[in-house]
């Protein structure tokens, strides 16, 4: 990978685990919401929520990471007793990227959660107007 992969430090993995939970349950739940003759039911529902609790689960990670990325740029600066944009910019680096790599999985999550939830209710109300 790239050096902004490594900039993000430990906090790349399990931001990149949540963004690949996210699509992969983003997919099963379309898989089940667009096929032909789909059913609103609660297992569906269970997993379509699951994409909006992973994408928070990186944004919590993306915070995590900038918030060690702040401190990582303060030992940088209490070991040199000095700021130098040298010390400050690894730290700086990683906290632009944790947080904004964090955001941005929430936000697809949240789309594409919105997405699938309304499929989900427009299938409900659908079953609802079809009973007698």
């Amino acid at each position: 990978m790239g050096p902004n992969w490594e900039a993000m430090g430990f906090s790349r993995w399990p931001m990149s685990i949540c963004f690949a939970v996210v699509v992969i349950l983003g997919l099963w739940s379309a898989l089940k919401l667009f096929r032909p003759g789909a059913l609103p039911d609660l297992r569906t529902k269970a997993w379509l929520d699951g994409v909006l609790v992973w994408g928070f689960l990186a944004f919590l990670t993306g915070i995590l990471g900038a918030v060690i990325g702040i401190i990582l740029t303060f030992q940088s600066i209490e070991a040199a007793g000095a700021i130098r944009p040298t010390l400050i910019a690894p730290g700086a680096k990683m906290v632009l990227l944790c947080s904004g790599f964090g955001t941005m999985t929430l936000g697809f999550a949240v789309f594409l959660w919105f997405i699938l939830q309304l499929r989900w209710r427009l299938l409900q109300a659908a079953l609802a107007d079809t009973k007698p």
